[in-house]
């Protein structure tokens, strides 16, 4: 893949995107660059789609996409004081939220989903391109997809790497609260995310990323 129209989001030390009971509550994250032309619409989540590329160098170092799910007469920018283990958030964090992309995790990069409804719910997989004892190498350009889905069970959402050279879709992950009530009253934001929770460094991690697609509707 040789990417035009990238952009890049440096994520400081001691920032996350996760809520652990019974306190913490974290949503510290850098703030989305660049903005969709309308980043924020009633959820109907027909497809949700990011490239990205970095080099993981310390525990938890991540990045990829985020959707966040607020109601829809909610005050995005509003001002929240509730203390986390960790910080203080200064903007108020979405309800409901989904990330997935890659992170660091025991040593190696690892394809990852966070899907927290009241708390968050994490799952990892081996990301099958980076080899034993290269935590530190660049990840490549990686691209994740996030897709509505309806079968005999009912609707929930797909999460999936896409292997560009086929177009193959492998999955890593079925979330099914999205459309609990139809989604009615919910609104969904779109972004690109980065985090580096570790306070081992004092450097920025840098993301890179292109190909954001959205199409708000089915």
């Amino acid at each position: 893949m040789s990417p035009t129209n990238t952009f890049t989001i440096t994520a400081a030390p001691g920032t996350d995107i996760w809520r652990k009971p019974p306190t913490t509550n974290v949503t510290n994250r850098p703030p989305p660059l660049p903005l969709l032309p309308h980043p924020r619409a009633p959820v109907h989540l027909p497809l949700r789609r990011l490239s990205f590329n970095f080099t993981p160098t310390q525990q938890y170092d991540q990045g990829g996409l985020l959707l966040s799910f607020r109601r829809a007469n909610s005050d995005s920018g509003s001002q929240d004081t509730t203390t986390t283990t960790t910080t203080t958030t200064t903007t108020s964090p979405p309800e409901k939220w989904i990330k997935c992309g890659i992170e660091l995790y025991n040593g190696r990069p690892r394809l990852s989903t966070v899907a927290c409804d009241a708390w968050a719910d994490w799952s990892v997989a081996d990301f099958p391109d980076v080899k034993d004892g290269a935590a530190q190498a660049a990840t490549g350009w990686t691209t994740v997809l996030v897709e509505k889905d309806k079968d005999g069970n009912g609707t929930g959402v797909w999460v999936y790497r896409v292997i560009e050279e086929t177009g193959e879709k492998v999955p890593l992950r079925e979330i099914c609260w999205v459309f609990a009530g139809d989604g009615e009253g919910w609104e969904v934001e779109v972004s690109a995310m980065a985090a580096r929770p570790g306070k081992e460094r004092e450097d920025g991690l840098e993301v890179e990323f292109t190909g954001l697609g959205v199409r708000w509707r089915e």
